[in-house]
């Protein structure tokens, strides 16, 4: 429930600060069902799924979109690659498909750069 109120919260415009800060500093403190961690990049359950399972992989780093990327955060986004194989691999995904995605533009609701992992039927 708390990280429901916290997601909606991120669509704001004061969202993005805290998002930003949440994502890069203070990840610990974010209530949500881990399924992955390290230092770089924390992978979790998607709090407001569209799909039956649905994973959100989120750099450490606050960056908020594909397009500004820059050359040093691309240890972050390499990090993204590994622990999305990591989990398809642990999870057995491989077998009846996985997306790996990521939005942009009108489509990025929230302004921190981050990848849906999913598997199995869309379901909204």
């Amino acid at each position: 429930m708390i990280s429901k109120k916290l997601f909606s919260l991120a669509k704001s415009p004061v969202g993005d600060l805290i998002v930003g800060l949440a994502f890069g500093k203070f990840n610990k403190l974010l209530p949500v069902m881990r399924v992955k961690e390290t230092d770089k990049v924390i992978a979790f359950w998607h709090p407001k799924p569209f799909w039956e399972k649905h994973i959100l992989i989120v750099p450490k780093k606050s960056i908020k979109k594909l397009t500004s990327l820059k050359e040093e955060d691309l240890k972050y986004i390499d990090e993204v690659f590994v622990i999305a194989k990591e989990i398809v691999e642990e999870l057995g995904w491989e077998k009846n498909g996985y997306t790996l995605l990521v939005n942009g533009g009108t489509r990025q609701e929230v302004n921190q750069l981050h990848f849906h992992l999913a598997s199995g039927e869309q379901i909204r």
